[in-house]
């Protein structure tokens, strides 16, 4: 990989991690475009992709973070929405690498497709309901998270549209699927690192400047990309994402139907 592929792989997860079309599609997608290899090769390279939108979204959550650790309750309910994810990983996991096959990834975008139309179309009225959401609503809000352990399945696309069903406003709904996202990114990154550590001998050894120009590049591009995504929320114009990864996904389906 060159300093300027790792700059492009950078800007794509800083530009795709917060909206709702799944950022693990997107970087697949660029690094076939890029004649990049993926696979557990470039894992420690990843993890500084993701790094660096995570900084990027903890710096622009800054203030919401300190009033979720003071309490016991809301932290409670973070670790019930948190929960699902455990047994998904574990104990799911031969589905869930059966399921994450790249030949599926048009039909997974279409999933979050779908979910993001029937969030913006639902006529259930709006409250901001995190000042002090119900369990089960939180515990359902888990659940859905799990799914996007599958790439082209967004994260943040699913919690946020379930929420919205659920009757949250797009706002709150957004606040409380990044919030979740911290500790659920960090989990995820620490069983990375094991993982890594244990198949050192499949990593490819990257020029420092790659891991520094793909952190710096997702970091700064991620900034923008979280205030930008929140304006959309903000104004409730959900309809075009959801048109993006129908068509996307019926691109990608339609270029290599069999993958």
């Amino acid at each position: 990989m060159t300093p300027f592929q790792s700059f492009i792989l950078g800007i794509v997860q800083g530009l795709t991690e917060f909206f709702p079309i799944s950022s693990s599609a997107h970087l697949q997608l660029v690094k076939a475009l890029l004649h990049i290899p993926d696979g557990e090769h470039l894992l420690h390279f990843d993890l500084f992709l993701h790094t660096g939108t995570l900084f990027a979204l903890m710096l622009y959550l800054y203030k919401e973070i300190p009033p979720i650790v003071r309490s016991i309750r809301t932290l409670s309910l973070y670790a019930l929405a948190l929960f699902p994810l455990v047994p998904a990983y574990f104990l799911l996991k031969p589905l869930r690498i059966a399921a994450s096959n790249p030949a599926h990834l048009g039909y997974y975008l279409m999933i979050t497709a779908s979910l993001l139309f029937l969030a913006a179309y639902s006529k259930r009225p709006m409250t901001p309901s995190p000042c002090r959401p119900k369990w089960k609503s939180v515990l359902c809000i888990g659940i859905v998270q799990t799914i996007a352990l599958i790439p082209g399945i967004s994260r943040s696309g699913s919690t946020i549209a379930t929420a919205r069903l659920l009757g949250w406003d797009w706002v709150s709904a957004a606040k409380f699927s990044f919030l979740l996202a911290i500790p659920a990114i960090l989990g995820g990154q620490a069983l990375e690192i094991g993982r890594f550590w244990h198949n050192s001998a499949n990593a490819e050894a990257l020029p420092a400047s790659c891991y520094a120009i793909g952190f710096l590049s997702s970091f700064l591009v991620g900034l923008c990309s979280v205030r930008l995504v929140f304006w959309i929320y903000e104004r409730s114009r959900i309809v075009p994402l959801a048109w993006y990864c129908l068509l996307l996904g019926t691109a990608i389906l339609w270029v290599n139907p069999r993958g």
